[in-house]
């Protein structure tokens, strides 16, 4: 029997990281005995709700740790086939350093695969040399460079997902209400849009089938509509107009939130470029805005909420 694989997984509690969860978990399902794999899923905290239920969902261990002691509970002699990093702000310090610190802990575990979460900056050609003025963009980039040269210093492989804006900001709550908004205020221009629901697909995949994505950086996206398209494709779906806080408030949260202001400004003058039309013949299941919509928004058919 072959050895077991095992996969270790961040923000398991987050919709990108328990998005990835979700499809390994589907996948494993459906592979024979002696071809499955382990999924470990990082969380500080052992007792939460969502760590209890994975806990009991079978082919999944909890580890308790965080990014800058990712590893630490863990035997070296139990090896890791590969990792899916997703940072995310804290008080432990920016994402950078948490995810330059999973790298630096992945070399010394002799980690085979390394996928990162990062961001799309423009299309594959900008995104290669683009950090942007946005603080959460730059520090994606940096990450990139500080694993490749890292790999390339070692036996470990990458690959880089960079998703655009996601779908599931548009949940039913003020959150949505609030980037409904947000969008509004950019215009004319397109938005392109993905849902976690295939950030996870393809974080999966990468995780299962490594020789298909070493080396490689995949933009992810899975529509590009303009607010007025938005909205009549969220009116045809689910029966109602879009929900949407008040304009004042939205220009309020991107001057309260300088990051947030600074990266609208540059969706609106820049914005992100993935060829979905070549990602789609990959994966021709790819979520469309009003397919999410229907599938997995939580919007109610009919009912404004």
């Amino acid at each position: 029997m072959a050895p077991i694989r095992r996969f270790l997984i961040t923000d398991e509690i987050g919709k990108q990281g328990g998005a990835v969860v979700n499809s390994l978990v589907e996948y494993r399902s459906k592979l024979p005995s002696d071809q499955k794999f382990e999924i470990l899923c990082l969380t500080p905290n052992a007792t939460s709700e969502k760590a209890v239920s994975l806990a009991s969902t079978d082919g999944v261990t909890i580890v308790v740790g965080n990014l800058f002691f990712p590893l630490s509970a863990l035997d070296k002699a139990v090896p890791i086939d590969a990792v899916f990093c997703m940072t995310c702000p804290s008080d432990l310090g920016d994402e950078e350093k948490q995810a330059t610190a999973l790298i630096d802990a992945c070399l010394t575990h002799e980690v085979k695969h390394f996928v990162f979460r990062s961001v799309d900056r423009g299309g594959v050609e900008l995104s290669e040399t683009n950090p942007t003025d946005i603080p959460n963009f730059r520090s994606k980039h940096n990450v990139e460079k500080y694993l490749k040269e890292k790999c390339a210093e070692s036996q470990m492989t990458w690959t880089i997902l960079r998703p655009v804006a996601f779908m599931d900001n548009m949940m039913p709550n003020m959150t949505g209400k609030a980037f409904a908004a947000i969008w509004a205020q950019i215009g004319e221009k397109p938005l392109q849009l993905v849902s976690a629901r295939d950030i996870g697909h393809f974080g999966a995949l990468a995780l299962v089938n490594p020789e298909e994505y070493v080396g490689r950086a995949v933009g992810l996206a899975g529509d590009e509509l303009n607010f007025e398209k938005a909205q009549r494709v969220f009116r045809e779906t689910i029966g109602y107009e879009m929900p949407r806080t008040w304009a004042f408030v939205a220009s309020l949260i991107k001057f309260a939130i300088p990051e947030m202001g600074l990266m609208f400004k540059w969706l609106q003058e820049e914005g992100y470029a993935v060829d979905i039309n070549e990602l789609r013949e990959e994966y021709p299941e790819l979520q469309d805005f009003g397919t999410w919509l229907r599938d997995d928004s939580q919007h109610e058919l009919g009912l404004p909420s």
